[in-house]
């Protein structure tokens, strides 16, 4: 009875994350959804297609201006990631680590100025803040700068190829992104929990 109460415990921290796919670039200068609502240790499994895009965190109030790294924290970052065929989109993951508002842009300017364009991106925005008023600032910045900052560098994300678009949990291949190895180290956890409880239980 113990160790029942004891596995059912651990369960929600096993199968709480979840992978939110979104598509950058598939139809035109947009991310496909333009916001989703995440929680903490949830993964954004981003699907890029042709031709050059990014995903650059920035701040409501300058949408197509890079943030930089603080001490506390690192800007999140994917880079400019090439893609040749929309058959293989490159996946690249990123993990959610605040449930606070989160926004991004696409920083490629050329031919085009995708963030002015209206390509930009969101993490639970506020019913105060909305998706639609982030995009009609970055529609309307003429002197927001689009590069990423000095001594700034790509964040931790995964980045692989495929040749399907990703959905759900199979979105990337096994044991290539944060969901793999996260699932893999909360199920070893498990075992050694329960292994201890069903110790103490004899």
């Amino acid at each position: 009875m113990q160790l029942s109460f004891a596995l059912a415990a651990l369960l929600p921290l096993v199968a709480s994350a979840a992978n939110i796919a979104v598509s950058v670039g598939k139809s035109g200068l947009t991310f496909d959804p333009t916001s989703v609502k995440a929680a903490e240790g949830d993964i954004v499994v981003f699907s890029f297609y042709p031709k050059n895009h990014t995903v650059t965190q920035s701040s409501f109030d300058k949408p197509c201006e890079a943030l930089s790294d603080t001490a506390d924290a690192k800007a999140v970052n994917s880079g400019f990631v090439a893609v040749e065929s929309a058959d293989t989109p490159t996946v690249w993951n990123w993990t959610v680590t605040s449930t606070d508002p989160a926004w991004f842009f696409c920083a490629q300017t050329a031919p085009a100025n995708h963030c002015m364009g209206g390509m930009v991106f969101a993490v639970n925005p506020p019913a105060d803040k909305t998706i639609a008023a982030f995009t009609d600032k970055a529609k309307g910045g003429s002197a927001n700068t689009t590069t990423t900052p000095a001594g700034s560098s790509t964040t931790s994300g995964t980045k692989t190829s495929t040749s399907t678009t990703p959905s759900g949990s199979s979105t990337a291949g096994a044991g290539k992104n944060g969901a793999s190895s996260l699932a893999g180290s909360a199920g070893a956890a498990i075992l050694a929990v329960a292994g201890a409880v069903a110790g103490l239980a004899l």
